[in-house]
């Protein structure tokens, strides 16, 4: 009797636990079918889960690779298979008794659960407990989620890139699926699966190849009446385009592979790229233009003054077009100078994915992580500080005044009219190796500067030591017109050799005597340098080539300081002035549409003009200043 009881106990027990579990209202699919999928709680059995459902226990073990009772746990997520009308519960509001701390989001092709998450600032984890009826890692576009303001479940994007990586690893893909990994493309994907990225883009639904973001799951196999109607559309296979150059021919794919190359890590190669006719048409007067903003304000915990001033010229400029009548919206993007915080930027960011425009980064490394996305939307991007060395692409447009060009305004110092006066003061490097082969043709002489000797000038032998002693008096009144460079590492020494020049000009002077005609080719450097006498400028008739010229008297620059230190209380700097360019040029640009006659324009916005040619693979600004300071206290500028 009592045995028989016990019996009864526990049948009781059974029934009120089959009855007590609430079939799950999340539906998942499954190789074509449908799964309730059900989180094991505490004292479940697979007895009492198999009823709640209406379904056996060995249907249920057969969906979940031959689960047993004994195998069963707690905490754990199992298939069950959907019997119509049976587990159909009415479904609860997500938003239900938490009115007014959700908003519904619809999902967009290229959208990922991550890139949610860090669009509204909140977990996984919290996403899929409020979304109990979607497969969160396998969302669809148009698919609707109830999202929880940031208040109620705020999450940072280091947050969520760690709940990333420990889902990706804890969650296997199934057969046919792949999860997409740092540096995959819609390129690099379709040709490891065997099939044409337009196949691979229409199996995922994707409309554009920058839809592909880390951490998605993507299909890598078709059923086979889908892979037939696949392969009725014709592949063109895009031959490779053999390029020209010094080094031999390379075979490169078109412009917009080139992401594909830099993201596999070779970060020091040259990638040469066909010059393409890209063209972009003019928005008109009445669109508006969305521009991406990218500069590092803050670089090792720090925030950089210089792209702050950047940022103010661009704000300036934004003022001003919009007294022109153009309407802009600017989204303003902290690079860091931070990798992962630029490849979050182009995978996750909807103010960058919106871009027309893009300026910045301002390094050639940062570039790197923006044009693949550039060339594949047909966006230009500009450079605004970048002197670029190996970087090429058709969408890309370089403001620094390119280094080879610099030269062109040495021409009448270097034509063998004038001798070439080296004085060496603990210093040489590239710079001066590059002068002195532009000076080929010229006569030449090499001298030595020691500040701690009675006579401060010695012939310089050729093995770098000092020779005889040199007169520089005599030297500075022969007939012969002379260029001085100046060899020196050291800004001191610099200071130094102009105060000896300009002494001894002012001592010839004070006797009566003539001196011969000479400038001093000066380093743009020495301009910013606090540790060199500015006024030995004048004194030497020292003659600067820079890519930037902006003299506080000219009218424009007048102008533009009042306003700007009206706005912000401090005198701009070269970067103000080279953001507002930036903005200026382009701005008005993409309203009139950038072409091949952007080569026969010449832009000055403030005082700099900027002169743009197609040239090693992009287009770049071939436009120097030259500054003479003269003896009278002037500067002439050409």
């Amino acid at each position: 009797m009592r045995r028989a009881l016990t019996l009864l106990v526990a049948l009781c027990a059974l029934c009120a636990m089959a009855l007590a579990i609430e079939p799950s209202n999340v539906v998942v699919t499954k190789d074509g079918k449908a799964y309730y999928k059900h989180k094991v709680e505490r004292g479940q059995t697979l007895y009492a889960i198999s009823k709640a459902y209406s379904v056996t226990e060995q249907q249920i073990a057969a969906c979940n690779d031959g689960l047993t009772a004994e195998s069963l746990k707690a905490g754990s997520y199992i298939f069950i298979p959907r019997v119509e009308g049976v587990g159909e519960q009415p479904k609860a509001d997500a938003k239900g008794s938490k009115s007014g701390k959700y908003t519904t989001y619809t999902v967009k092709s290229g959208d990922t659960i991550y890139s949610i998450a860090r669009k509204y600032k909140i977990s996984v984890a919290i996403l899929e407990e409020d979304n109990p009826e979607v497969d969160i890692e396998r969302i669809t576009p148009g698919m609707k989620l109830a999202v929880r303001r940031a208040e109620s479940g705020y999450a940072t994007t280091e947050d969520i890139e760690r709940e990333r990586e420990r889902r990706s690893a804890a969650t296997p893909v199934a057969e046919g699926e792949h999860r997409v990994t740092v540096g995959e493309t819609v390129y690099s994907l379709s040709r490891r699966y065997g099939m044409s990225e337009e196949q691979f883009m229409a199996l995922n639904a994707l409309r554009k190849s920058n839809d592909l973001k880390v951490g998605m799951i993507v299909k890598t196999a078709v059923a086979t009446d889908t892979a037939e109607e696949l392969r009725e559309e014709p592949v063109v296979k895009e031959e490779p385009v053999s390029v020209e150059h010094d080094e031999g021919v390379v075979d490169s794919l078109a412009a917009q592979r080139a992401y594909d190359y830099f993201m596999s890590g070779a970060q020091d190669s040259v990638v040469y790229v066909a010059p393409a006719d890209v063209t972009f048409p003019p928005l008109g007067r009445h669109h508006t233009l969305k521009v991406a903003l990218m500069l590092p304000f803050h670089q090792q915990g720090r925030v950089s003054p210089y792209y702050v001033d950047f940022y103010r010229g661009v704000l300036m400029a934004m003022e001003d077009l919009k007294t022109e009548g153009y309407n802009i919206e600017l989204a303003v993007f902290d690079t860091e100078g931070d990798s992962k915080r630029l490849s979050d930027i182009v995978a996750y960011e909807e103010g960058f994915h919106e871009a027309q425009l893009i300026i910045g980064p301002v390094y050639e490394a940062e570039l790197r992580y923006v044009l693949g996305y550039a060339e594949e939307n047909d966006i230009p991007v500009v450079s605004p500080l970048a002197d670029i060395e190996s970087l090429q692409s058709p969408v890309l447009f370089q403001m620094q005044a390119e280094n080879d060009f610099k030269n062109d305004k040495l021409t009448d110092l270097f034509d063998g009219s004038r001798e070439i006066v080296t004085i060496y003061a603990g210093g040489g490097g590239a710079q001066l190796a590059e002068l002195r082969e532009l000076a080929a043709q010229s006569p030449k002489r090499d001298i030595n500067f020691v500040f701690d000797r009675e006579s401060f000038f010695y012939v310089r032998n050729a093995d770098g030591s000092n020779g005889e002693e040199v007169d520089i008096t005599a030297l500075m009144r022969t007939k012969t017109a002379k260029t001085f460079i100046i060899a020196a590492e050291q800004e001191t020494n610099v200071d130094r050799v102009l105060t000896t020049l300009s002494s001894t000009k002012s001592s010839i002077e004070g006797r009566g005597m003539t001196y011969g005609d000479y400038v001093v080719l000066g380093n743009r450097k020495w301009a910013q340098s606090g540790n060199i006498d500015h006024q030995s400028f004048f004194r030497n008739n020292v003659l600067f080539i820079v890519p930037y010229h902006a003299k506080r008297s000219d009218e424009c620059i007048r102008l533009f300081d009042g306003r700007y230190i009206g706005a912000y209380g401090v005198l701009p700097s070269m970067y103000s002035y080279r953001g507002y360019d930036a903005a200026m040029i382009f701005c008005r640009k993409m309203f009139t549409g950038i072409d091949a006659t952007m080569l026969d324009e010449r832009f000055t916005p403030l005082a700099t003009t900027y002169d743009f040619d197609f040239v090693g693979g992009h287009y770049i600004n071939t436009h120097w200043v030259r500054e003479h300071y003269k003896s009278n206290f002037t500067v002439d500028v050409e």
